[in-house]
């Protein structure tokens, strides 16, 4: 083997090795800014103990907090104006925070125990499909709930805000609380404005991970971002190479980005299987522009995949002619859906916060 032809072997080791490296920073990176921002909320308050109800009778305390990341809200039954609003954000969470990190609850206390009885709970529970064991519904003595709210979690029991204008309407908190595993509020959050509810997943994001990474599950997205960068690599290589005449060393990159788009595509599939689809929490302007790069990043990963197959079907048999002609379109198409991905992923769990 000559000297020469031990660049691209070595090429390739140096590549492979910087992408663990780069995998390896962004988990500890992750770790580390997750650790600095949990660290840098302020802790405005300690709960203490309690004793409520929970829709499903079961009686609920202070300690059942500890060891836990909780994020509370304020809502009544019968509301017919901001409190299934509230709820809604509450879902949200439920689907971007429960899959990831086991040692998130979610609390809803009612502001009007004479009528949400622990069975009127959790009907309004189950219409909005809360999740039993992870998402507590609470009631109990007036007086409890009072001071609770009030003294506890030092919300008003009558907001600003009105949130109903029917007769029988109480007035109340729309601000959810963020509660550390020391059962400490560590923020407040106006679930009417959006920018506060990406800044409360970002804060729940930072308080789970710093208390431990959460699921196996939960550094894929870190794996798929860098080996859609990595077959991004190989793709530009292998370009390079061929238009230098460098076929073997070509056939080894070309190779090698199918390998790796191939375990990119087993890791994307194991990761959504277990997590389901991830909610984008951009608002404005950002919304279309990154549903456009995600629609056509999905459109052209199918369409790769039959592309690519024929592509290297046509390598292998030595039809070069045809090879040279599909592989027009394979290249810009497979570099784009390369690409693109690492823009999902950076926009998607860095830029906005749905860190898994």
């Amino acid at each position: 083997m000559t000297a020469g032809s031990l660049v691209p072997t070595r090429l390739l080791w140096a590549t492979l090795v910087l992408v663990i490296l780069g995998i390896a920073g962004a988990f500890f990176g992750s770790r580390f800014s997750a650790t600095a921002r949990a660290k840098a909320l302020p802790v405005l308050g300690a709960l203490p103990d309690f004793s409520l109800m929970e829709r499903s009778g079961r009686n609920i305390g202070r300690s059942d907090l500890l060891g836990r990341v909780s994020v509370v809200d304020f809502i009544f039954t019968s509301c017919s104006a901001q409190c299934p609003a509230v709820t809604a954000q509450m879902v949200k969470l439920q689907e971007y925070a429960l899959p990831r990190w086991p040692e998130v609850r979610l609390v809803s206390l009612t502001v009007d125990p004479e009528r949400d009885t622990p069975e009127v709970l959790a009907g309004y529970a189950r219409s909005f499909a809360a999740d039993p064991k992870r998402w507590w519904f609470l009631t109990g003595a007036r007086t409890a709930l009072d001071d609770l709210i009030r003294n506890g979690f030092k919300v008003a029991g009558a907001s600003s805000i009105p949130v109903d204008t029917s007769p029988d309407a109480v007035l109340h908190s729309v601000s959810m609380v963020l509660v550390d595993p020391e059962a400490r509020i560590r923020g407040y959050y106006q679930s009417t404005d959006a920018v506060e509810m990406t800044k409360l997943r970002q804060d729940l994001a930072a308080l789970a991970q710093s208390r431990k990474r959460g699921s196996f599950y939960g550094w894929l997205p870190d794996l798929n971002a860098s080996l859609n960068a990595l077959s991004f690599v190989f793709l530009s290589s292998g370009f390079l190479l061929i238009r230098r005449k460098r076929v073997s060393a070509h056939r080894a990159c070309m190779l090698a980005a199918c390998v790796t788009s191939l375990i990119f595509l087993v890791s994307y599939l194991t990761y959504h299987s277990k997590v389901g689809s991830v909610r984008f929490p951009g608002q404005g302007w950002v919304r279309p522009v990154y549903f456009s790069i995600l629609i056509s990043h999905t459109v052209l990963a199918v369409t790769i995949v039959p592309l690519a197959l024929v592509t290297l079907r046509r390598a292998f048999r030595k039809d070069f002619a045809a090879h040279r002609r599909i592989a027009r379109w394979t290249f810009p198409i497979w570099a784009y859906v390369s690409v693109t991905g690492v823009v999902v992923y950076a926009m998607l769990y860095w830029i906005y916060g749905a860190r898994a």
